[in-house]
């Protein structure tokens, strides 16, 4: 009787844990998507505002990122199994340039095109999951909208890190990773090459 007693104890105690992180995931969910419904917001009044010249839209949208973005865990995740060869003195230009890189690529994937000037973008985000056992990693999904037309999927990867703040580590538009992406050719070419060549050859593409 005591067995079943324990039995039934354990069960109980493990049904709790199932229904409060259950419960926790979906209000983590919650503020998830508010943040990144406040991001792309942000982003779009940006690129598609006709007040800004292509340079104070690079320069504001690089203000967005850095606020909403984790660079720094970007940049690991994109060198994989090389990151801990970083030299320390080299681990803050090479966030800075991963961060210019990031930028640069976001800019020229949702830039609207000047022959449609009256085209309206919009994202939307409808779904959220979390990613991993830890409660701190989440999968927003969506679409991009041209003209109330589905143009292409969207994908965030968002964390929280130590402070309790949510991070963009990556972005996925139509399939194609920004992360993930630039990890396979980093590790490719660090494959042959150290990690002082491939930041100045960074250097020289986004200094």
């Amino acid at each position: 009787m005591f067995q079943n007693i324990k039995k039934y104890l354990i069960h109980s105690i493990l049904l709790l844990v199932i229904i409060v992180s259950s419960a926790h995931s979906r209000e983590n969910c919650d503020e998830v998507l508010t943040f990144i419904n406040e991001v792309t917001n942000e982003t779009l009044s940006i690129i598609n505002s006709p007040e800004l010249t292509k340079n104070q839209k690079k320069s504001n949208l690089s203000e967005l990122l850095i606020k909403n973005a984790d660079f720094e865990t970007m940049g690991k995740i994109m060198l994989g199994k090389y990151a801990r060869k970083l030299p320390d003195d080299m681990k803050e230009v090479y966030t800075d340039l991963i961060q210019k890189m990031l930028t640069k690529t976001i800019y020229e994937r949702l830039d609207n095109d000047e022959e449609e000037p009256d085209v309206i973008y919009a994202i939307v985000n409808d779904s959220c999951r979390t990613k991993g056992s830890k409660n701190r990693e989440f999968l927003v999904d969506g679409d991009v909208l041209k003209d109330d037309s589905r143009l292409a999927s969207i994908r965030w990867w968002i964390i929280m890190n130590k402070d309790q703040q949510y991070k963009v580590i990556d972005l996925t538009l139509a399939g194609v990773s920004l992360t993930l992406q630039k990890k396979d050719e980093f590790t490719s070419y660090l494959s042959n090459k150290s990690v002082s060549q491939l930041i100045n050859n960074l250097s020289k593409k986004f200094d």
